[in-house]
């Protein structure tokens, strides 16, 4: 899986780009040689789009828990 948390910052330094093969989906992330700065081959990684939505309703449903349980101590009285 991609790192997300990364995502966004490298995307705005075009190390990074989203590419569309079919009905698929890839991260290409840009590799130079660190001794003289040539561009390397594109490092590509498979996004799984399903694995995203997964953790997405996952997320959803830990907030969910979270926001109920702030729910139960505010409702404790003072």
């Amino acid at each position: 899986m991609i790192d997300l948390k990364n995502y966004k910052t490298l995307k705005e330094k075009n190390a990074v780009s989203l590419v569309k093969a079919g009905d698929s989906y890839a991260v290409a992330y840009k590799k130079f040689d660190e001794a003289t700065g040539e561009a390397k081959p594109d490092e590509v990684v498979g996004v799984n789009m399903q694995e995203l939505t997964d953790k997405k309703q996952s997320l959803l449903d830990e907030i969910a828990e979270i926001d109920a349980f702030i729910k139960d101590c505010e409702s404790l009285p003072n």
